[in-house]
């Protein structure tokens, strides 16, 4: 339930200028999700042989197959990047997992508690309609600010329950230590991998596609390795979103890219 009110509240802060803006980039846009669907998930599988088999090995091979992180959204817009263009990698990534998630999954030798049919109907009813339905109320409703406000308050209250969820499936113990070493490997990875896919391009459009690259939704991931492995594998992403987030925070301490003055959006 956190995770479907999350990705409401994210789709109610999505406009239709957004997704209109993010025309002009679309061959980069498709560039980037097409590499980082088929590289992401090979990087997490290479990370988690950093661990020992077992729940903790699944919960890291599925950081892979997460979407782009929620929050990158609005990190891009605080540090002076393009969030259209981070919405629309946020949108697209997020259709890519509700329908390859189980089937890549189950490529990479992972042996789940539940099909990738019934996986591809729990992320349809959890991520993809709820964010549908928030994009649409926006388009439709024109809430006032005030309203926008609530729904972003509402969202972060959701993110910060749901990384309280995930965190509190975590034991300490020694094994935990190569699962965080695993982590930090694919975080230091895909954040290469978004240096990499968005060179030449001007730093406000670079921020905006590099961090969603880098962040994957630490939420979404728990979500499927509780209904794929069992609430255990889940652990591992306490770990990731707290390093998620705080990789978040320290590329808003960044320098902010100038961007000119954009007209309003609807």
């Amino acid at each position: 339930m956190a995770l479907a009110v999350l990705f409401a509240s994210t789709g109610v802060s999505i406009t239709l200028g957004q997704v209109r803006q993010a025309r002009t980039t679309a061959g980069r846009l498709t560039v980037v999700l097409v590499v980082t669907s088929v590289t992401l998930p090979a990087l997490a599988w290479a990370a988690s042989r950093l661990t020992g088999p077992g729940p903790l090995r699944d919960g890291v091979l599925v950081t892979g197959v997460a979407p782009a992180e929620v929050a990158s959204v609005a990190i891009a817009g605080i540090a002076g990047g393009r969030a259209a263009l981070t919405a629309a990698l946020l949108i697209g990534s997020t259709l890519v997992t509700v329908v390859a998630a189980g089937p890549i999954l189950a490529a990479l030798g992972a042996t789940a508690t539940i099909g990738p049919t019934a996986l591809l109907t729990q992320l349809v009813l959890v991520v993809a309609l709820p964010l549908a339905a928030g994009i649409t109320t926006r388009a439709t409703l024109r809430p006032t600010r005030s309203l926008l406000s609530a729904c972003a308050a509402l969202g972060i209250l959701a993110l910060l329950i749901l990384l309280w969820q995930v965190a509190s499936q975590i034991t300490l113990r020694a094994a935990y230590v190569p699962v965080t070493l695993a982590l930090l490997a694919f975080l230091a990875g895909s954040a290469a991998l978004g240096w990499l896919l968005t060179l030449g391009l001007p730093p406000p459009r670079r921020l905006a596609l590099a961090l969603p690259v880098a962040m994957r939704d630490f939420a979404v991931a728990a979500g499927i390795a509780a209904a794929a492995f069992g609430p255990a594998a889940a652990a591992p992403l306490g770990i990731y979103g707290a390093l998620v987030l705080l990789a978040g925070a320290l590329a808003v301490q960044r320098p902010r890219a100038r961007t000119p003055a954009a007209g309003p959006e609807r």
